[in-house]
């Protein structure tokens, strides 16, 4: 009796992700203009970011608005012990989520300093990347830190 054939393949499958017209508005405002857009849709007022429809009824999104790239903490979750390649700091964070200055929804990111005092309710403002590392990705804005 013959010994089956046996072969291991790695298939991979490489691909570039379009953000499309509405996220990258959004994102080309981050790199280009160290601006904060956000959409105004049925239902929710100003999204950020966008998504480009509502989520309440399906609409189309509408007018463009520009946020403020200030805002309050309206959730805070603290991370004492980074895990490498898991989490985006190497140094204790906090994940947050920040409702913008001109904004009817929240943003999530991150918050690296005075975690002692940061809390729901905390005012934060954007620190942008230098402008050289800027790529179009929400990681242009590098953090945000507490400002009250």
């Amino acid at each position: 009796m013959t010994e089956p054939l046996e072969q291991r393949v790695v298939t991979e499958f490489p691909y570039k992700h379009s953000t499309g017209e509405v996220i990258g508005r959004f994102l080309a405002g981050l790199k280009d203009q160290k601006r904060i857009w956000g959409q105004r849709v049925a239902g929710q007022g100003v999204v950020v970011p966008p998504v480009g429809y509502s989520e309440t009824d399906g609409s189309a999104g509408g007018e463009w608005v520009e946020v403020k790239p200030t805002g309050v903490v309206t959730a805070v979750a603290r991370v004492y012990r980074p895990i490498a390649q898991l989490h985006p700091c190497a140094e204790p964070f906090a994940f947050v989520l920040v409702k913008l200055d001109g904004a009817d929804t929240a943003l999530a990111h991150v918050v690296r300093d005075d975690l002692e005092r940061l809390r729901v309710g905390t005012r934060v403002e954007a620190v942008w990347a230098p402008d050289a590392d800027r790529t179009g990705s929400i990681r242009d804005i590098a953090c945000f830190r507490v400002i009250t």
